[in-house]
């Protein structure tokens, strides 16, 4: 059957390498080490490995529900069809709001950073209001424009982050790693719980697998590119362990910039306000495929414009940003999300595969 999309906004097969990375690489990629290491302690890379293979295998899943499904629907679609239109619109709405409030999180988080490293003394309102005006131009471009800017951000690490990781490593201790195994799997389990929050947002490929061209085609980049994420917080969870002593990375709020407080340029003296820039651009295009999906749930199920409905979501960000004032009450909805994400990941999506397959078996039935 031929797409639902227009041919003209659809996308290679290969542009899904951008889109993935954007998705579950963010700014917590900056301080994720020690949330991670609070209950594996130093064996928390074992944790990365094991999130990493069960991303692969949600993935495949995802894939196996639009092959047993027409061509050219997204999950809205596929929900109405499972569940019936009441209970499938109720599902998407939820949906909705949980790619509204990741995207907003991620921007939560990038003004905390900018306001903590940067600009300390500089009021939110006004870098609030230039981030979301760069969004919404983003976003009411089309997915093709989040595409690029997500290729952007995507050279961005390729040419910049992971060098500058790897200045770091004459300076770390590999005795830090020692000993290999010490604690158990439950330890390990709940370690693997807060790394999934790192590569939540991947999940955004239930909603624009339609604007790509041969879908079926970018399988092999998608595992790819889990595969290369997984290398990277590995590589950089390894060299913080062997830079910090575990003592030192309970006492730090941000590990990955105060490793890159050791590089100096004959330019840049502070690299990590570089890497803090570059991290934004990147950022931004993740939360800009975030709120696209988002858009894109509210048309298919309300048949709202996506440009009243981004004007909507970032007027509510603009309002969080001025009345969330408490610290922990936005900890709370992070850690609230992270719990819904891990059912989401875990439930919703094998409960969905299983559904239409069960659904593809019969019909051929």
């Amino acid at each position: 059957m031929k797409n639902a999309v227009d041919e003209k906004y659809l996308i290679s097969p290969f542009l899904i390498v951008p889109l993935m990375y954007v998705s579950m690489v963010g700014v917590g990629v900056l301080n994720f080490q020690r949330e991670v290491a609070e209950h594996a302690g130093y064996n928390a890379y074992i944790s990365v490995v094991l999130v990493g293979i069960s991303i692969h295998l949600i993935l495949w899943m995802i894939y196996r529900i639009f092959s047993s499904n027409q061509e050219g629907l997204d999950v809205t679609a596929i929900n109405n069809t499972c569940f019936g239109k009441i209970a499938g619109n109720i599902i998407n709405f939820a949906i909705v709001l949980y790619f509204f409030f990741g995207a907003y999180i991620e921007f939560k988080t990038n003004i905390e950073v900018i306001q903590v490293w940067v600009f300390p003394s500089m009021k939110i309102l006004p870098i609030s209001i230039l981030l979301v005006s760069f969004i919404y131009y983003t976003v009411s471009g089309g997915f093709r424009s989040v595409t690029g800017l997500s290729f952007l951000g995507f050279l961005m690490a390729l040419i910049f982050i992971i060098p500058e990781n790897m200045f770091v490593f004459p300076y770390t201790h590999p005795e830090n790693l020692m000993p290999l195994f010490n604690h158990s799997i439950t330890d390990i389990l709940l370690s693997s719980k807060s790394m999934l929050y790192q590569f939540l947002g991947f999940e955004a490929l239930l909603l624009f697998y339609p604007f790509i061209k041969s879908p079926a085609k970018s399988q092999k980049w998608a595992h790819l590119m889990v595969f290369f994420v997984t290398l990277l917080y590995l590589m950089i969870i390894i060299i913080t362990f062997m830079y910090f002593s575990e003592g030192q990375l309970r006492e730090i709020s941000w590990p990955t910039l105060n490793m890159l407080k050791i590089i100096e340029g004959p330019v840049f003296q502070r690299v990590e306000y570089l890497a803090i820039s570059l991290w934004l651009l990147k950022n931004l295009s993740g939360i800009s495929l975030s709120l696209w999906a988002a858009c894109r749930g509210m048309k298919n199920v309300f048949q709202i414009k996506p440009r009243a409905s981004l004007l909507t979501f970032l007027v509510g960000f603009l309002i969080l940003e001025c009345f969330l004032k408490d610290r922990s009450i936005f900890r709370w909805m992070a850690e609230f999300y992270s719990d819904v994400g891990l059912y989401f990941i875990y439930g919703y999506i094998p409960i969905l595969f299983v559904v239409t397959q069960v659904r593809k078996n019969w019909n051929k039935g």
